[in-house]
């Protein structure tokens, strides 16, 4: 009656000057939010009275053929629908409450045009947002057949909450509409837009534990009438909160400077992580959903990013609020609202209403089916950080890593021939790999020591001074091409002189490089992005150095080969073997830090989990490559060799470790004999 009483009693505009038309657009404002409010009232009774009807109409119609621990489950899961319900129709009573307190922003004035014609110019936030209240509460689509095992009645229990849904949506939405309507009649109105570009290839850096919950969510479905633990509960509430802390730092992009770092962020599409959060299956079922409340929410984060406190929602349900919004208003790619032409009529069973009203809702089409499944797809594809199918292999390659490691180590520590200047920086490259390894592999891994933002910043900073040690040895080897002076002429004490002094040179700009990152990261959070970018700078310098080094040693070589040309002087020898040439092209990807480069820029390709941790694996090979290469050469695994034979036949001299002739060899063993003789006669 009351829509009947304003579409035939509307309000007439009799003016004819600016301070009376003003006065009676006053009085016009006043009357449609009254209007408003009384309908926002009636629809608070009618959803508080349909959600305590909901469970004797069910019951009604359930018959009597339960036993009653039957029937105890059964009133318990009806309960738990009336609760689905009633949050369903909370963001209604929302929006019609939020809708009558718009209208005072509603102006009124002359149609500069068409003179004596009038303007209504409705504010963004107004009634004609109530067109993006879901059509379906999605109960009947989506968790009947996930319930059913629970409560063989959840499909009518659900079909019931979802006719009156649709009642409640059908009824109160053509009735704020149609009055909205008749003033379009009258008016010429003019909506506010909200200038804002699309949102659906922004990017951000989230939190890889939330998104881990929420592709959990949409792969394992949990049935909603089931009592979620208060630790799952409370995992919601924290994520919800961490997700918007995130979305709030706005970090397009954080570099990934190792693979533990690649657990910790990641980089999602901003309209996609929008839908995986206030999807059926997402955190955010238990949110009302208010349309202008989310608009509002959205525009305050958008236009005002450092001022959170126009925020209409509380800090645990704005990630929802907002989503919703960007969903709706900002996602092109990503819109929740796919129109179809295949509508169909529905009457209300379970002789809930005799009349068999009608209601249009929208049918689940083939082309709706697909786009889920497409973002369903999409979800999925953050699934596996790490594959458990693949534990065991990984633990294997770890192991292999880290004896060949300590093998290769060993081996340098052991033969006098390599512990000169290159040796030892050599060494000391191998001592900071295993460190890292037992560090990120080991002791995080196994114990779950330290935290994981501290794990980053060690692994991130043993990465670092492992390309620095290889500066240093780069710069050795064009030092003593560059001097002609191989590093066995140098003499002990100067080689501990030389190797002190690069251990100076390699510690001072380590240091001054991880505090930065370290005081960055540990001040604000904020600063995140700016301490990975600092540590992946002096990565990025120090393999720039390497290859700088390695260039000049390819230089060198080619202009003396060229000059040896010129001087006619010919040898037949080649250069190298296709051995040697792969031996010495390996070496230099090693030495360079190409390698740590490529690791690197891999893991920055966000959203392909399962690849990257492929990448984790190959990188474990390592340590027997190390080995291959700076052990199993043709200088130093014979004399490794030599050295092994000795400890079973000390006797056998080889040819390589003979004394220089064999008059200086009857001299030792002659003074060996006559020493005792000489103490004893003493």
């Amino acid at each position: 009656m009351r829509v009947k009483c304003e579409w035939w009693h509307y309000f007439q505009f009799e003016w004819r000057n600016i301070p009376e038309l003003q006065a009676q657009a006053a009085v016009f404002r006043e009357r449609f939010s009254s209007y408003l409010r009384d309908f926002a009232q009636l629809l608070s009774h009618g959803a508080a009275h349909f959600s305590q009807l909901l469970v004797p109409l069910a019951f009604k119609s359930m018959g009597n053929h339960t036993s009653d621990q039957q029937l105890h489950g059964w009133i318990k899961d009806m309960e738990r629908v009336k609760d689905m319900l009633r949050t369903k129709l909370t963001g209604w009573l929302q929006d019609l409450q939020l809708a009558s307190k718009q209208v005072e922003h509603y102006e009124v004035e002359e149609d500069k045009d068409e003179p004596g014609d009038l303007i209504l110019r409705r504010p963004l936030l107004s009634v004609r947002l109530l067109r993006y209240q879901p059509w379906s509460p999605s109960f009947d689509d989506d968790f009947s057949a996930l319930c059913e095992e629970r409560q063989p009645e959840a499909s009518q229990m659900f079909s019931l909450a979802h006719e009156l849904y649709a009642f409640h949506r059908v009824y109160w939405y053509t009735t704020a509409e149609s009055i909205d309507s008749s003033y379009g009649n009258r008016f010429k109105i003019v909506d506010e837009e909200w200038q804002l570009e699309d949102r659906s290839h922004d990017t951000l850096s989230v939190d890889t534990d939330c998104v881990q919950l929420l592709v959990n969510a949409l792969d394992h479905p949990t049935c909603p009438l089931e009592d979620l633990p208060l630790e799952a509960v409370k995992q919601r509430e924290r994520c919800r909160e961490q997700l918007w802390d995130d979305v709030v730092q706005r970090s397009p992009h954080v570099p990934v400077t190792s693979y533990l770092a690649y657990t910790q962020r990641i980089n999602v599409n901003l309209c996609l992580l929008a839908w995986m959060a206030v999807n059926s299956y997402g955190i955010c079922q238990d949110v009302p959903f208010s349309t202008i409340r989310s608009v509002h929410d959205a525009r305050c984060y958008f236009d005002s990013p450092d001022d959170q406190s126009c925020l209409q929602s509380n800090a645990t349900d704005a990630i929802c609020s907002v989503s919703r919004a960007i969903l709706l208003l900002k996602c092109r790619n990503f819109s929740s609202i796919r129109t179809s032409h295949n509508c169909t009529s529905s009457s209300f069973g379970l002789g809930l209403f005799r009349s068999r009203s009608s209601v249009l809702y929208q049918k689940l089409t083939e082309e709706t089916l697909n786009y889920k499944n497409s973002l369903n797809n999409a979800t999925l594809k953050y699934k596996d950080f790490k594959i458990d199918s693949l534990k065991p292999l990984e633990i294997s390659f770890i192991l292999i890593n880290i004896i060949f490691r300590f093998s290769t180590a060993g081996v340098y520590m052991y033969l006098p021939q390599l512990r000169n200047l290159p040796g030892k920086i050599l060494l000391s490259f191998q001592i900071t790999c295993i460190v890292q390894i037992l560090c990120s592999e080991v002791v995080y891994r196994m114990a779950g020591v330290p935290d994981l933002p501290t794990a980053v910043l060690i692994d991130s900073a043993l990465t670092l001074l492992s390309c620095f040690w290889l500066n240093s040895f780069c710069y050795q080897m064009y030092s003593c091409v560059r001097h002609l002076r191989l590093p066995n002429q140098l003499l002990p004490a100067e080689v501990s002189q030389l190797f002190r002094r690069e251990v100076l040179c390699v510690l001072i700009p380590w240091s001054i490089v991880c505090v930065a990152a370290v005081a960055l990261e540990k001040t604000s959070k904020y600063y995140l992005i700016h301490s990975r970018i600092v540590v992946l700078a002096g990565i990025s310098v120090s393999v720039t150095f390497n290859l700088v080094c390695l260039g000049l040693l390819g230089y060198m070589y080619l202009r003396n080969r060229c000059s040896m040309r010129q001087l006619e002087i010919v040898d037949n020898k080649k250069f190298a073997s296709k051995k040697e040439c792969l031996f010495m092209s390996v070496k230099a990807i090693i030495l360079s830090g190409t390698g740590i480069i490529i690791r690197i820029g891999f893991h920055q390709a966000q959203g392909i989990a399962q690849l990257v941790y492929y990448m984790h694996l190959a990188t474990m090979v390592q340590g027997p490559v190390l080995f291959v290469c700076f052990v199993c050469n043709g200088t130093t695994l014979p004399i490794l060799k030599n050295r092994i034979l000795l400890w079973w036949n000390p006797t056998n001299i080889p040819a390589a470790l003979e004394l220089c002739s064999a008059a200086e060899r009857n001299l030792a063993r002659r003074n060996n004999e006559q020493s005792p003789f000489s103490e004893s006669s003493l």
